[in-house]
């Protein structure tokens, strides 16, 4: 039987751990739709956990820390060091795009005398190099998810940062581009999920009328007739084409990926019956697009309406991943542990088009709750580090010395820890891995674009 079909008969049944990353997801919002009783199940698991806020780092690119958040270590370890990579078509390697704000200051010097990047906007103008979106394949060490495959854990992700191409795990993976390569056949599906053919049982759950009911819209957006009407029918029949989309049409494409990665989650759940499930959600677009409708103090100049259609989104969307994350906690029962973190939190950037920011580095979140997870309530000192190595202790398996994190002990009930005392292994990496060869999902173009539209590309 092919690895990652069927469940187990070795597994720990008493091992159930659920990690919920939510990008950009920010105290600065949740607290007082908590304080109101709007994010109840955010609440109950705070409740009778341990929540408080997750230590960042600068700067605050999601390819670094979401890795560094899977693997306990830092970029320089882990590899995974930008959004994109630059590469010259018909050949296998690839070099890291770095950002300015990554850059030292000779290198900033570099770049001005040799006018370095006037020479590569030419070059991928006329196609002499071509930007491709940095794949797994950069990692040069394990994640959470391989180690848990390594100790015959059984494990499922669902659109994970950085998970393409399909990784093969002792259960099953689902690419963060399945939802967007199912919306535009035909398309290569070939790595777009472990085992295979999970891709074709993932495909109901693609809206592929890529409708919404206009009172969905309404959940999120005060609109009505014909701009409510537009919106609910809009299809994304530009994709993989590079054009631009509005906040609202953005929206929509993620509220139809989340619906899609909300029931997928469940279903694969029932079939595989992981001991580590994950799954990657986002309050990161809403925040960009509509952080002024929100807090308009901190902006000079509004355009006229945006105020009265668009105040309501950020609370509305957190109000929605609240709601899945209670699907997800009915689905795995009470005896799972959850962990829901965040990669960094947002705040205010003063100015338009993107009015929401996380370039100061705002701590994010951090939220255990369920079985060995001791109910402190709030406390302080953790960071992104500290999450591989605590979900690792929470499923008695070994961490690495070489991870640069720490255990959260202080979450960790005492008489857990006398069942499963934590345990120490050099490293996790005997061999080497990660070869700096992107991998082309038939989505680049999208998925550039996508980053484009958030600020991250000019």
């Amino acid at each position: 039987m092919e690895k990652g079909i069927g469940i187990s008969n070795h597994q720990d049944a008493e091992t159930r751990l659920v990690l919920i990353g939510i990008d950009s997801a920010t105290w600065r919002v949740m607290t007082p739709l908590i304080e109101r009783g709007e994010l109840p199940a955010f609440k109950a698991l705070m409740d009778v956990g341990a929540y408080g806020p997750l230590r960042t780092f600068q700067p605050t690119l999601s390819p670094l820390i979401w890795n560094t958040i899977s693997t306990g270590k830092s970029p320089e370890k882990h590899g995974m060091r930008s959004f994109s990579a630059l590469q010259i078509p018909g050949r296998r390697c690839a070099l890291y795009e770095y950002r300015w704000e990554q850059l030292n200051a000779w290198s900033r010097l570099a770049y001005r005398i040799f006018r370095l990047n006037w020479w590569k906007e030419w070059f991928l103008k006329h196609g002499v190099i071509k930007r491709v979106p940095l794949t797994n394949t950069f990692r040069r060490c394990k994640a959470v998810w391989n180690i848990a495959s390594d100790h015959n854990q059984r494990v499922g992700f669902l659109g994970w940062w950085n998970s393409w191409p399909a990784e093969r795990v002792n259960g099953f993976w689902i690419s963060q581009y399945v939802e967007l390569l199912l919306s535009v056949p035909p398309a290569d599906m070939s790595q777009a999920a472990y085992p295979a053919h999970l891709v074709e049982e993932a495909r109901p759950f693609i809206h592929e009328d890529e409708q919404m009911d206009p009172r969905d819209v309404r959940r999120f957006f005060n609109l009505e007739g014909a701009e409510l009407e537009e919106l609910a029918t809009f299809r994304h029949s530009k994709f993989p084409l590079t054009s631009n989309y509005t906040p609202t049409q953005y929206l929509k494409l993620e509220y139809l990926c989340h619906e899609f990665r909300r029931q997928a989650a469940k279903h694969f759940y029932r079939e595989f019956a992981p001991n580590l499930l994950g799954i990657f959600l986002s309050a990161d677009p809403v925040q960009h697009f509509f952080w002024h409708c929100m807090e308009p103090e901190h902006f000079e100049s509004i355009p006229e309406g945006d105020i009265e259609k668009y105040s309501g989104a950020i609370g509305n969307w957190y109000r929605y991943l609240d709601e899945i994350v209670s699907d997800l906690l009915e689905e795995v029962g009470e005896s799972a542990t959850v962990v829901i973190v965040s990669d960094h939190g947002h705040g205010p950037s003063g100015e338009l088009p993107w009015s929401g920011s996380h370039d100061d580095a705002p701590d994010g979140i951090i939220i255990l709750s369920g079985r060995g997870v001791k109910p402190i309530g709030r406390f302080e000192g953790a960071s992104v580090y500290d999450v591989t190595p605590t979900i690792l202790a929470l499923m008695g398996l070994p961490i690495g010395r070489d991870m640069d994190g720490r255990v959260l002990s202080e979450t960790i009930a005492p008489a857990f820890l006398e069942e499963k005392p934590l345990m120490y292994v050099d490293t996790h990496d005997q061999e080497p891995r990660g070869d700096n060869v992107g991998v082309s999902s038939g989505m680049d173009g999208a998925v550039i674009q996508r980053l484009k539209d958030l600020g991250y590309f000019e």
